[in-house]
């Protein structure tokens, strides 16, 4: 006798005795790879604000604190350090306005908090974790985001700067519209600056991880945008048994493909951090996409590898800090 989808129970036995003659080579579950071990406390930042974002994290780390502390601390350091492409005075949108997006992962929990498009707020790591440990959400956007933040104490002030001034104004006079309403760099190159995400990844002598990004996103961004950043999985993802990673670039395409998390999962899988950082780049141009963009990958055991993409010329890189010290890596 069938049923509805036209599958006899005496089918159903033949293929269930056809899968029991297998050998069992064909049928067995490959073995596990090894559990990594936890290394040692350390703190990844990117680009050319490691050095001094890790100076901030490392006596920290140094001294027993958290890595989630460290993270929100380095990060906020660069959010203040006056980069046009983090925090306050940075690029600015389609019509002038700098908002920002950030998030942060705690390894223990795999709790997650994010801000996307934060209007008026500084320190937008901080919303983001006020977003973790204060409520049950992952991502809160925009002018709420705003709000959520003027709830937990933070003060509203104005996000637009010298900087940020002069580059809307030069770009404005040029009457251009957002560079989003191109086409897909499909075939084609996309024509973004490189910018400078920053990305972090710590661990504590306690052996929690943490994972966190800040950036104020694409420049002259169609107003509402929302990048790769605040994306668990995108811009940033860790795993309490595995390690982290960290990605920069451009986010718009970045986003659909996960990277971070590709990377973290190859990692889980058994291979090396560069690799993972290498193949989680690849999947994005076997796709047909010419981007600019980079990832940065650090297993729990402070192994650590990274890899761009589109950036001939733009020299990426990441600083480790350790107990042995600060060493900064260019990535060819």
């Amino acid at each position: 006798m069938a049923d509805d989808k036209g599958i006899s129970r005496r089918s159903f036995a033949v293929g269930a005795a056809g899968l029991a003659a297998l050998p069992a080579a064909a049928t067995a579950k490959p073995p596990k790879p090894a559990p990594i071990p936890i290394g040692k406390p350390f703190i990844l930042t990117t680009w050319n604000f490691g050095p001094s974002a890790n100076a901030v994290g490392w006596p920290m780390l140094a001294g027993g604190a958290s890595s989630i502390d460290t993270v929100e601390a380095a990060i906020n350091h660069v959010e203040e350090f006056g980069d046009y492409w983090v925090g306050a005075d940075g690029v600015p949108n389609e019509v002038g306005e700098t908002t920002l997006d950030a998030m942060i992962l705690w390894g223990p929990t795999h709790d997650i908090g994010a801000v996307g498009c934060l209007k008026r707020v500084r320190r937008a790591i901080s919303v983001a974790r006020k977003v973790m440990e204060e409520t049950q959400h992952t991502l809160i956007v925009g002018d709420d985001a705003t709000r959520f933040a003027a709830r937990m104490g933070f003060t509203e002030t104005s996000l637009t700067g010298p900087k940020s001034q002069a580059a809307f104004a030069k770009w404005a006079a040029t009457h251009s519209k957002s560079d989003a309403f191109g086409p897909e760099p499909r075939g084609q190159s996309d024509t973004l600056r490189a910018h400078d995400t920053v990305g972090c990844i710590a661990l504590d002598a306690a052996g929690n991880l943490c994972v966190g990004c800040s950036t104020n996103g694409r420049e002259f961004k169609i107003p509402g945008r929302v990048g790769d950043s605040p994306i668990p999985g995108a811009g940033a993802y860790g795993d309490q048994a595995v390690g982290g990673a960290v990605a920069t670039g451009n986010g718009d395409v970045m986003m659909r493909f996960l990277p971070t998390y590709h990377a973290v999962e190859l990692m889980r899988g058994g291979m090396h951090p560069q690799a993972a950082a290498e193949a989680a780049l690849r999947r994005i141009a076997d796709a047909g996409y010419s981007i600019g963009g980079g990832i940065a990958v650090i297993r729990r055991d402070g192994v650590h590898g990274a890899a761009k993409t589109g950036w001939d010329e733009v020299p990426f890189d990441y600083s480790v800090q350790t107990a042995s010290g600060n060493v900064t890596v260019p990535v060819a």
